[in-house]
Order: structure tokens, then sequence, then C-alpha cells
């Protein structure tokens, strides 16, 4: 089983390339105790845009406490929140129902797409068939989940996401998804609220 952590931060446009530089150090934290995956991301669009994003995947719960022991201890991470210039606003800790596409891969990965649906249930065989029409026409990773702790935690709420190597990509991922018919058959059951668009930053 996977978990997953997505915090998002409000951080003063001045001290943002500092913010990162610092969120850059405190991934490697992050991996070095217990995260198997972690990727830093700003907002394009929507409300939040601008915002600074964390997202980070764990095989378990006890390497998430880890991960965040690690961080209470980490003069990086305290130096970063006691500046004044950034401050965490939302956390979703979730629950990956699916991850698929090649992790492996090399190749850069410059944008997220970030998708937040609501449904009665997680409507699993619907949502796998789309994501594999989406990496099967350009994205390169997709994961699925549904948030237990934080604003979205009410049962119904569930985030998907995938990675693209450029928009160009990620438009043609979507365009098959509609002409095959993936798109249709989830927003069946699935009514989406929100989707939103991430410039990964490493």
């Amino acid at each position: 089983m996977t978990y997953a952590a997505i915090t998002m931060a409000k951080v003063d446009e001045n001290y943002k390339s500092t913010a990162i530089q610092h969120l850059l150090k405190i991934k490697q934290v992050s991996l070095s105790n217990g995260a198997k995956r972690v990727r830093i991301a700003t907002m394009q669009s929507g409300s939040n845009i601008g915002k600074i994003l964390m997202l980070q995947f764990f095989e378990d719960m006890s390497k998430a406490e880890s991960v965040y022991d690690a961080f209470a201890s980490d003069t990086t991470y305290s130096g970063l929140i006691k500046s004044g210039n950034f401050e965490i606003v939302q956390r979703e800790l979730m629950k990956i129902h699916l991850e698929c596409g090649d992790f492996s891969s090399h190749e850069k990965l410059k944008y997220n797409s970030l998708t937040i649906g609501t449904s009665d249930g997680p409507q699993i065989e619907a949502i796998t068939r789309f994501a594999d029409v989406l990496t099967s026409n350009g994205a390169i990773t997709a994961a699925y989940g549904t948030p237990f702790i934080g604003d979205y935690a009410d049962g119904k709420t569930h985030i998907f996401g995938a990675t693209f190597t450029s928009l160009s990509a990620m438009q043609n991922a979507y365009d098959a998804a509609i002409n095959e018919g993936a798109a249709a058959e989830l927003y069946k059951g699935t009514s989406v609220q929100r989707r939103q668009l991430l410039r990964l930053l490493d």
C-alpha cells in the first residue's frame, strides 16, 4: 500500500527562489528518511496560483512518521518555517489506490495535472482505464488516491495526478481520453471539481 502527503504553502514572492532551494534540500531529507518519491511544484492555475506544493509518497505511514520526525530536527526545515515568508496553508494525507506508468523514466518531467473530483466510491475500474489511456498517449506516470486526513477527507473526494514532459503531451493524453471514451466513462460516476496545472521544479 502507498500513501501520499500533499503540502501547500504560501510564499512571499521575494523569498520564493530561496524557499525553493531550501525545499530541494528538504526533499533529500525526506528521501533519506523513508519517502520513496518526492516532487516540488508551483501552482500555475486556479485560485492558488503561485503557491508551492510538496508531494511525498510513502510505502507505509511509519515511513511518513519518520520523515516528519526528521523534519522536526532539521535546521533547513525549521529555518524555512521561522522565516516569516513561508506559510503552510494546507496538507492532505492520502491513501493511494493506483499508480501506473514509468516511474523509472529519466525523461525530464515538467508538468503535473492535478484533478480533484467527488464520487460515492473510488471508481477504481473507470479511473484505471482513464490512467491507462493517459500513460499510453503522453503521460509518464499517474497516481490516484483518497484523502483520509485534511480538508478533503470527507470520504467522497478523490485526487488524481499525472506527469508530463510538455503541455503538448498533456493535451495529447487528454484528447485521447476523450476520443477513446475513457473520460466519458469516468465522468458517469465522478464529478470533477477542479483541475490544476503544476509546474514541476525538480
